[in-house]
């Protein structure tokens, strides 16, 4: 098995040890830490399990533990930052990040991958509401006027009414 990685329809932009991989496809965006980022930018189809643990070992000094691969492969595929999502062989059992944490007592060799939904353009544009029913806490709104939604001080008091940004419960008029 040489898992590789997608390479089309990735922003992939690497900050500070960890890789952010923004998915225009999906809008997403995954935040791979420094244990998922070297299985990642080494998983291109021509290395085995075996040989991505000896490089993840070798770039993080410390053991090269194909369950760590493991661990970085089940996270990647279900980001969908893999061509194809590859699954541990059976024999070899399930194993959860727990188990391996405490069997290698080394929790920054362990692989994560944070990911969040970012709105698409047209959302971000139709952020400002007039109407908070239902919406979070936070976001920005007008009772009046739209021209002043960005301007005004006004938000969502994650109640259903319009209010004056930390000022609740009086309410915003524009």
């Amino acid at each position: 098995m040489k898992p590789a990685r997608r390479t089309e329809g990735l922003v992939v932009t690497e900050l500070m040890g960890e890789v952010l991989v923004y998915d225009l496809e999906r809008h997403r965006a995954h935040c791979l830490n420094p244990a998922a980022a070297v299985v990642f930018k080494h998983c291109d189809g021509t290395r085995s399990v075996e040989e991505l643990a000896a490089l993840l070992g070798r770039e993080l000094g410390g053991p090269a533990d194909p369950d760590c691969v493991w661990l970085a492969l089940d996270h990647l595929g279900r980001a969908r930052l893999l061509r194809q999502r590859v699954s541990r062989p059976k024999e070899a059992g399930r194993l959860s990040r727990r188990e391996l944490a405490r069997r290698l007592g080394i929790a920054v060799l362990l692989p994560a991958v944070t990911s969040l939904v970012a709105p698409t353009s047209a959302e971000a544009a139709a952020s400002c509401v007039n109407d908070c029913t239902g919406k979070p806490f936070g976001t920005p709104c007008y009772s009046i006027s739209p021209i002043n939604c960005s301007t005004n001080g006004c938000c969502c008091d994650g109640l259903g009414a319009c209010t004056l940004c930390g000022v609740s419960p009086t309410p915003c008029i524009s």
